[in-house]
């Protein structure tokens, strides 16, 4: 009977062995889980922040082309304006040979509002501005939209040419929009 009790118990032995080492495989297992599960969190954390600086150095970049072009302009009328001398006239001159220079670097189509920004001036100077520009350089255009707003636009030589062919007997519409320039300012 002794040997039956011996052998009972090494079998039950064996069994609470087999279970504790189930049990701490299992603990094993869970916490290697929950370690994997913190690194990922913790590497989403790292992905998260790198997307906001990434926008970071976007909008920063985007500021200091920002700034780069507006320092370019105010450098760009204060050399021929110091030049020039501190008349008015003069200083007009120096800010319209500024303006033909920026929008013959970049062609395109810029309104009041835009010039107003890129040359640092108040609205009034700047039209007056513009209208000087279109007396100094053929290639610059200067066009009235809706509501009164005035467009300036820069036509490189070689498509200047083709529209002066093509539109010859507008020149009259020209005279009609300097008067009309005249009466805003």
């Amino acid at each position: 009977m002794f040997e039956e009790l011996l052998e009972l118990y090494k079998t039950k032995a064996a069994e609470i062995e087999k279970e504790r080492k189930e049990a701490q495989a299992m603990i094993t297992l869970v916490s290697a889980i929950e370690k994997m599960s913190n690194e990922l969190n913790a590497r989403q954390t790292d992905v998260d922040l790198l997307g906001r600086l990434i926008d970071q150095v976007d909008r920063l970049s985007k500021d200091v082309a920002d700034l780069k072009s507006q320092l370019k302009a105010k450098q760009g009328r204060q050399s021929p304006a110091q030049e020039l001398g501190s008349s008015e006239g003069k200083a007009l001159d120096g800010h319209a040979k500024s303006l033909i220079d920026i929008v013959s670097e970049r062609p395109g189509r810029y309104t009041t509002s835009e010039l107003v920004d890129m040359l640092g001036l108040n609205k009034t100077t700047v039209i007056n501005v513009m209208k000087r520009a279109v007396d100094l350089d053929p290639r610059v255009k200067l066009t009235q939209g809706k509501r009164r707003k005035l467009y300036l636009t820069y036509i490189p030589e070689e498509e200047g040419q083709r529209k002066m062919a093509e539109s010859d007997p507008a020149a009259g519409d020209g005279d009609r929009l300097k008067l009309e320039l005249m009466a805003m300012t």
